[in-house]
């Protein structure tokens, strides 16, 4: 019974999500921005099946190497978005002001001391070439814990580059899976990105802990010559702060 009711809380807290979701999209992001966000409701959807059997079975998702290294750490969250309009509340991620990176797994990537905004840090991320790519450290996220938003420029290009987002995370089975949730363009000045769903927080219901492990992967595909891509501060928004 137990099982069934926190399965049903999921469901509902995702539902709520894409509503929450939905109204900051009206509210500050354009119709064609919100193209860039991947349909990945085929695959959420097999993993609300999949929970719900474990769950009707009566038991947990097993505890891999995500879980052993994941940060469970978040400040208190604050309306960085507000000045484009998102009223909610978002805390950085572990490490997200990117003053410390020595847990970010970076390949050519390098670090700018120009920085977006609003984050108070040391820099940004600066992709420079095809194949640059960084994964965030592995945080905790549970149904308090549903999107995600950040912060960056592209120079130097023609508008036809992009930035996929994957989340990878730990499944019902403990290996690690990954997820694409959007691929993100951006004009040349620093901007935020649309607000992404993470979908796969949904796990964290079927966790002994109330939470599931995830990092976030971020890769550049059609830089041309000379361009860059620039990511600044990454953050979270905790449900409960809309």
């Amino acid at each position: 019974m137990r099982g069934t009711l926190r399965l049903v809380i999921a469901v509902g807290a995702i539902v709520a999500t894409l509503g929450a979701c939905g109204a900051a999209l009206a509210s500050s992001i354009d119709e064609s921005a919100t193209s860039q966000l991947v349909d990945n409701t085929h695959q959420l959807g097999d993993l609300q099946k999949k929970l719900g059997e474990l769950q009707s079975k009566g038991q947990l998702a097993k505890a891999g190497r995500l879980s052993a290294t994941a940060d469970c750490g978040f400040e208190e969250p604050s309306q960085v978005f507000l000045p484009w309009g998102d009223l909610a509340g978002y805390s950085l991620i572990p490490q997200g002001d990117l003053t410390d990176t020595s847990e970010w797994d970076l390949k050519n990537v390098t670090l700018s001391q120009e920085h977006d905004p609003v984050t108070d840090g040391a820099g940004s991320l600066l992709f420079t070439k095809g194949d640059s790519e960084a994964v965030t450290p592995v945080m905790c996220v549970n149904l308090d814990h549903p999107t995600l938003r950040l912060f960056l420029a592209d120079r130097g290009g023609n508008g036809k580059a992009h930035l996929d987002v994957n989340v990878i995370y730990e499944g019902l089975d403990g290996n690690a899976h990954d997820l694409t949730l959007a691929k993100l363009k951006v004009g040349s000045t620093w901007a935020p990105s649309l607000v992404m769903p993470i979908g796969v927080n949904l796990l964290s219901a079927a966790s002994a802990s109330g939470w599931t492990p995830v990092a976030f992967e971020f890769d550049v595909h059609g830089l041309q010559k000379g361009e860059t891509f620039s990511l600044g501060g990454v953050y979270v928004d905790p449900l409960r702060s809309r």
